[in-house]
């Protein structure tokens, strides 16, 4: 299965990102602090927000608050789950109250998540039609960019499903199976589409095995598109979910680098800070088992970073996204 525009090109070049659009930090007005203020994210209605999120929930503790800016601003938005976040088994174990659980309850769990998670953009204002579930291995996206990457090999089987690809329903291209070369086509073939003008994914140092991956498998799709449409400039921002102490630290951003474009912000109402808890509250199967967690994504503020000119050519020979596999 290929998609023959955008894989030609996959050697050409490395990928071009776009230049992150921030607010001076000199326009806004001088503090006592020793830290000036951080930029904010500027988003208007001719904004086209690509977000990844590897699973169900992460899209609303990542940018819960941005994504009532967009529906505010009448911006267009796509939000690209690259699992149903189905391979989690504590989550699945306090569900079912036995331990002994089946790869069917690990399916009907992914089937809850979807639900979730469009209870929980529509608590958000976004419709279900703005939302796209890949259906790809929760827990084993990092398999995918280097043992599992192409038809060389059968496709990796999730060891909590026993599915070795996406349901038809999740398809985006014909025969799609649990196979790198295939989600990141998938990913190319959305983003090529949908054009946006912004894409937000997960940072690669974040501690979380798929999170890692899914910074992997965006840039090189990415990179597919910008080599065979050279003009074509994405804006690409990251956000952090699984870092140290984070969300619990008290400071305004993880304790990480911001990159080369640094950190912005997108400063949240108490209004849309409450929205944004509500939405959190929809993740049912997750507040059982980790609620303080979800919760402390609620904060005053979201923050995200621009990264370094990401060179993403995959397959790779060792995944770096396995120092974080549990």
């Amino acid at each position: 299965m290929r998609v023959p525009d955008y894989w030609s090109a996959r050697m050409a070049g490395a990928v071009i990102a776009g230049v992150l659009a921030i607010d001076s930090a000199a326009a806004l007005p001088r503090q006592s602090a020793a830290k000036p203020p951080l930029p904010s994210l500027t988003i208007d209605s001719t904004t086209r927000l690509l977000l990844v999120a590897p699973h169900p929930d992460d899209e609303v503790l990542a940018a819960g608050g941005l994504l009532q800016r967009l529906r505010a601003a009448n911006a267009q938005l796509r939000v690209v789950y690259l699992t149903d976040g189905e391979g989690f088994p504590e989550g699945v174990k306090a569900r079912e109250g036995r331990e002994d659980v089946k790869p069917s309850d690990y399916r009907e769990y992914g089937q809850l998540r979807k639900d979730e998670a469009r209870a929980a953009l529509h608590r958000l204002g976004i419709p279900a039609d703005d939302l796209v579930f890949l259906g790809f291995p929760n827990g084993g996206l990092s398999r995918l960019l280097t043992r599992y990457w192409s038809d060389r090999r059968p496709p990796y089987t999730s060891p909590y499903t026993r599915r070795d690809r996406p349901t038809k329903s999740e398809m985006v291209e014909a025969a799609a199976t649990f196979r790198g070369e295939d989600l990141s086509q998938e990913l190319a073939t959305i983003i090529g589409a949908f054009k946006p003008t912004m894409v937000l994914t997960p940072r690669k140092e974040d501690q979380h095995v798929d999170h890692c991956a899914a910074w992997y498998f965006t840039s090189d799709a990415l990179g597919d598109v910008t080599r065979v449409e050279p003009d074509y400039r994405p804006e690409l921002i990251t956000y952090v979910i699984h870092f140290e102490s984070w969300p619990y630290d008290e400071s305004e951003v993880p304790p990480l680098s911001g990159g080369r474009g640094g950190w912005v912000r997108v400063p949240l109402t108490p209004r849309e800070v409450s929205i944004k808890l509500d939405a959190i509250r929809k993740y049912k199967t997750q507040m059982q088992v980790m609620d303080s967690f979800l919760e402390a994504f609620a904060r005053k503020s979201e923050v995200f970073a621009k990264p370094a000119d990401p060179r993403i050519v995959l397959p790779l020979r060792r995944s770096p996204c396995d120092a974080f596999a549990p």
